[in-house]
């Protein structure tokens, strides 16, 4: 059961950086040359940013960054190694099962897939390592 003091163990710095990372990564992830292209020629879509939802964005980012430094927490992890690999078992465990549903029943191509995925495995293995070794 998570309690209190689960939460008082947690760095709040080191949860507001890799809130903070998670979100630039995945901004750098989705720039044109590297994958926005790609995403707005599969997706039919303009790759532009709308104002008064990047606030929510950005809390999003904090949000998945506290969840992981629970869970970083949680499996004792505090190495590099041991952050990025929970990280990467979150990816696992819920990005890409819950995008294999968009697969299935959106249909969206293979390709499409693979960069939603790719950009949430960096994210979440950056993160993931930072709230590992910030303690």
């Amino acid at each position: 059961m998570l309690l209190a003091s689960d939460f008082l163990a947690i760095n709040p710095l080191a949860v507001l950086v890799a809130g903070l990372a998670h979100m630039v990564l995945n901004l750098i992830w989705f720039m044109p040359k590297l994958f926005g292209n790609a995403w707005a020629e599969l997706t039919g879509k303009e790759m532009k940013a709308t104002p008064p939802w990047m606030a929510v964005g950005f809390i999003g980012h904090q949000v998945i960054a506290l969840a992981l430094a629970v869970i970083v927490n949680l499996a004792n992890a505090t190495t590099l190694v041991g952050g990025i690999a929970v990280g990467v078992l979150v990816w696992i465990g819920f990005v890409v099962t819950l995008e294999i549903g968009e697969l299935i029943w959106e249909k969206i191509p293979f390709k499409l897939f693979l960069i939603r995925v790719g950009g949430h495995l960096v994210a979440l293995s950056v993160a993931g390592a930072i709230l590992a070794v910030w303690r």
